[in-house]
C-alpha cells in the first residue's frame, strides 16, 4: 500500500473515479428534467460520450498495467465500463420518470470499446519494427 500511495500511483485513479461520480449524478436526475434527450437518440449519444471519457479514464489509471499486458489492461477497462453500465441502468430503474434501456448499455459499450479500440491501434502504430 505504501508502494502505492508514495509513488503518486492512487492519484491516477481520481479521474476514473470523478467519471464515474459525474456518470451516478446525471443518472440521479429526474426524467422530467431531461425532457430533450427523448428526442434524435440524444440520450444515447451522451450515454456513448460519458463512458468514453470512463474509459479513457480507466486507461489512464490502469496505465502500469497496460505496458506489460495491454490486452489484459483493455479487457479489464471494457469490464468495468460495462458492469457500470449494468449499474447504472439498474440504479436509474430507481428514479422517478426514469427507465431502464438495454441500448443505453450498448451504446455504453460503443462508446468505452471506440476509446479502448483506438488506443491499442496507436500503440500497435508505435511499436517499432
Amino acid at each position: 500500500m505504501e508502494k502505492w500511495l508514495g509513488s503518486g500511483k492512487i492519484l491516477r485513479f481520481l479521474p476514473m473515479i470523478g467519471m464515474m461520480a459525474a456518470i451516478f449524478v446525471a443518472a440521479s436526475l429526474p426524467g422530467r428534467l431531461l425532457p430533450f434527450l427523448r428526442y434524435h437518440n440524444l440520450d444515447k449519444i451522451c450515454h456513448a460520450l460519458a463512458y468514453a471519457a470512463l474509459a479513457a479514464s480507466c486507461l489512464f489509471a490502469f496505465h502500469p498495467l497496460s505496458r506489460k499486458h495491454p490486452f489484459l489492461a483493455s479487457l479489464l477497462v471494457i469490464s468495468i465500463c460495462l458492469g457500470y453500465g449494468f449499474a447504472e441502468e439498474a440504479y436509474q430503474s430507481l428514479i422517478p420518470r426514469r427507465v431502464t434501456d438495454s441500448r443505453d448499455v450498448m451504446a455504453d459499450l460503443l462508446g468505452a470499446t471506440i476509446v479502448v479500440v483506438g488506443r491499442q491501434l496507436s500503440l500497435l502504430r508505435k511499436k517499432p519494427k
